[in-house]
């Protein structure tokens, strides 16, 4: 959309081998159903990201490991007991991924081996595999300066069961070595579609959401400090029943 002032440069991820960074992310999601208000438990989530292999392309094989999970919910919460009980299981599991100089982030899985997961666990391991894309940003081809301004569309998952995309418009503010400050604005949109919760076909209408950070990033060790707010709007109909549904998302994100 605009490549910005001069000096400009174009901008690469490039961790090397060995590189390892600490990231802290909180998360807290709210789901209003009809008259129904639901707040999960916020959690937060201490990881280490290494970088095991740079390819001779520049793409980088990271594993990214739960160190910890806690939760600042009280523990008379709904949810609390079960999400701190959890995340014990939950420690010391990793996600794997491949992270494209361009900031392009494929293959994400989760690595459960024979451990047995809760399905509140599995949902808490979700969240977090639906997050960790959000932790890379995007990069424009050509050489970029302060004030560049540019526009991504990706889909995303692959823990929602709804097919979604994202458009991601991305503003510098700031370039500081391998450092940007940056400040970003999203729109989430879907086809209708029919999906299955718990064995019931789900109509899903009326796909809108929109998401707005802002934070700085070191495309050198894939160190993020920032926040950003997401909100998903849709209609469900199972039969005759027709839901209005928000979810709602926090995210903010330290490292060390």
């Amino acid at each position: 959309m605009s490549p910005g002032v001069l000096p400009q440069q174009a901008l690469r991820y490039h961790l090397a081998k060995g590189t390892k960074t600490t990231l802290e992310l909180e998360l807290e999601g709210k789901l209003v159903a009809g008259e129904i208000t639901s707040a999960a438990p916020p959690l937060v989530f201490t990881l280490e990201v290494a970088c095991d292999d740079v390819a001779a392309d520049g793409k980088m094989k990271l594993t990214t490991t739960i160190q910890d999970l806690v939760t600042h919910a009280a523990p008379d919460q709904p949810g609390a007991p079960r999400a701190i009980a959890d995340a014990q299981t939950l420690k010391g599991l990793a996600v794997t991924a491949t992270l494209a100089p361009d900031g392009t982030l494929a293959n994400v899985q989760a690595v459960v081996a024979d451990k047995q997961l809760s399905d509140a666990a599995k949902a808490e391991l979700d969240q977090l595999v639906q997050a960790l894309p959000k932790l890379a940003m995007p990069l424009p081809r050509m050489p970029i300066g302060i004030g560049a301004k540019w526009r991504s569309s990706r889909p995303l998952g692959p823990a929602s069961p709804l097919a979604l995309t994202s458009v991601t418009t991305i503003d510098i503010s700031g370039i500081s070595g391998s450092t940007l400050t940056y400040e970003l604005t999203s729109t989430v949109h879907g086809d209708d579609q029919v999906v299955k919760q718990d064995g019931t076909d789900v109509d899903v209408k009326g796909i809108t959401g929109t998401a707005t950070g802002h934070g700085t990033f070191d495309l050198s060790r894939l160190a993020l400090t920032g926040t950003l707010g997401a909100e998903l709007h849709m209609d469900m109909t199972t039969g005759s029943d027709k839901t209005a549904m928000t979810m709602t998302l926090e995210l903010r994100t330290s490292s060390h």
